[in-house]
């Protein structure tokens, strides 16, 4: 029987060990992958502390059931350790732990050409290198993406903030509801409708730092991305560019054939 074609990052990706999130087992990411060539999304995850884990795991849950119907397998890992993969499945909303991996040291990450974030070598503490990207200082994109938050942005998918607004990933306690944004407009993202969903996040990041962040700090300002295949052929490679410009979940969503939401 001629075997299925792989792409070299199907191979590095069955080089790579990293940790199941729900027993703590070394694994594969590329045992995750179903038989008979079906589409599959590995998300890249920054540390499970970072706002871009959040966002992005948030707006992956939201979408979550049209990937399952449409048959796109979806798994993510992130940088830390089980225990902090596990608190952080929780915080975002119920992250389900059969597809969530940890690479506690971000080995993969290297394979994948993923950034490392701002003067990465300098020998210097990390939370000062941090600092910069949060101004936008080797972090492209990051003080738009700010902006928008708070101004809002008719063209973008909004929709995935109804989980949280209501409170999906506070336990019930969202501080303001959806509807509240009615009287900045109906279209996209209305003025601090993202900002609100961040400062949640925000919220929740802060208290449990210690339980979240890597132990290595020096990987704090480590960037993720996405990788999509058909079968076990590459088709498409997300790189993050910085603080909140993660993989673009709408042009994702296109990219393995399924409309947004």
């Amino acid at each position: 029987m001629k075997s299925e074609p792989a792409s070299p990052e199907y191979s590095l990706l069955k080089q790579s060990q990293v940790l199941s999130a729900a027993t703590g087992r070394p694994t594969s990411l590329a045992d995750a992958f179903p038989s008979g060539g079906k589409k599959t999304i590995v998300a890249f995850f920054t540390h499970w502390g970072d706002f871009n884990s959040f966002e992005y795991a948030q707006k992956i849950l939201h979408n979550l059931p049209q990937l399952d119907r449409a048959g796109v397998n979806v798994v993510a890992v992130g940088i830390g350790s089980v225990a902090s993969a596990q608190e952080f499945a929780t915080l975002v909303g119920g992250f389900p732990l059969d597809r969530l991996y940890c690479d506690p040291s971000a080995a993969a990450y290297g394979q994948f050409g993923f950034s490392r974030g701002f003067a990465a070598d300098l020998p210097v503490n990390p939370y000062l290198k941090l600092l910069p990207m949060l101004a936008g200082i080797g972090s492209p994109g990051t003080l738009q993406a700010v902006l928008r938050g708070y101004i809002g942005d008719k063209a973008a998918d909004a929709s995935w903030t109804s989980d949280y607004l209501k409170g999906r990933s506070q336990g019930g306690q969202g501080l303001v509801d959806k509807s509240a944004f009615d009287v900045l407009g109906t279209e996209g993202a209305r003025p601090f409708e993202v900002a609100t969903v961040r400062l949640q996040n925000m919220i929740s990041i802060i208290p449990n730092w210690q339980r979240l962040a890597p132990a290595d700090k020096s990987l704090i300002t480590q960037q993720g991305g996405s990788l999509v295949f058909e079968g076990k052929m590459l088709t498409k490679i997300y790189r993050d560019k910085g603080i909140l410009t993660y993989t673009d979940m709408d042009d994702l969503l296109r990219t393995v054939g399924v409309g947004g939401s």
